[in-house]
């Protein structure tokens, strides 16, 4: 284990997220999800961001899914802010209540948060022009890099 890493590790005890140690496993976590047409968007050194638009009764919505070593759990919802430059976009999520799923097989959390979004806010999904992804849960953060496939 190198240096760095080890620091990581006694840092992450301090902080309200984990890190999230990268493995093989990730490959396959990634490659399950763009299975269903889901694909990685952004990255951080806590965990993984997906997302993809679709349709559901009617209703645009954002889906996510972040993969991480932390169990997140709200009932207070979650807020994602896209960011590139001085533009700022910022979503509230569907539900309030969020709750991770926890696998003891790969030893990582899922959590999949709905956003609701109009037709003109699509467009800011059609390609990546965002830097930056912020996710927001109880006073807490993530900070995302936008992941440039």
């Amino acid at each position: 284990m190198s240096f760095f890493k080890k620091i990581d590790k006694v840092f992450a005890g301090s902080e309200e997220f984990n890190l999230m140690d990268r493995t093989e496993v990730d490959i396959q976590i990634e490659e399950n999800i763009k299975t269903v047409g889901i694909h990685k968007f952004a990255e951080s050194k806590y965990g993984d961001l997906y997302l993809r638009v679709n349709e559901l009764g009617g209703f645009l919505i954002l889906e996510t899914i972040i993969v991480s070593a932390t169990n997140l759990k709200s009932k207070k919802g979650s807020r994602l802010t896209f960011i590139r430059e001085n533009e700022m976009f910022k979503l509230e999520s569907d539900e309030h209540k969020i709750e991770s799923d926890f696998s003891k097989t790969v030893k990582k959390s899922v959590t999949k948060i709905d956003y609701n979004i109009s037709l003109e806010e699509v467009e800011n999904f059609k390609e990546k022009k965002y830097d930056e992804v912020r996710f927001e849960i109880n006073g807490k953060e993530i900070v995302f890099s936008v992941v440039t496939s």
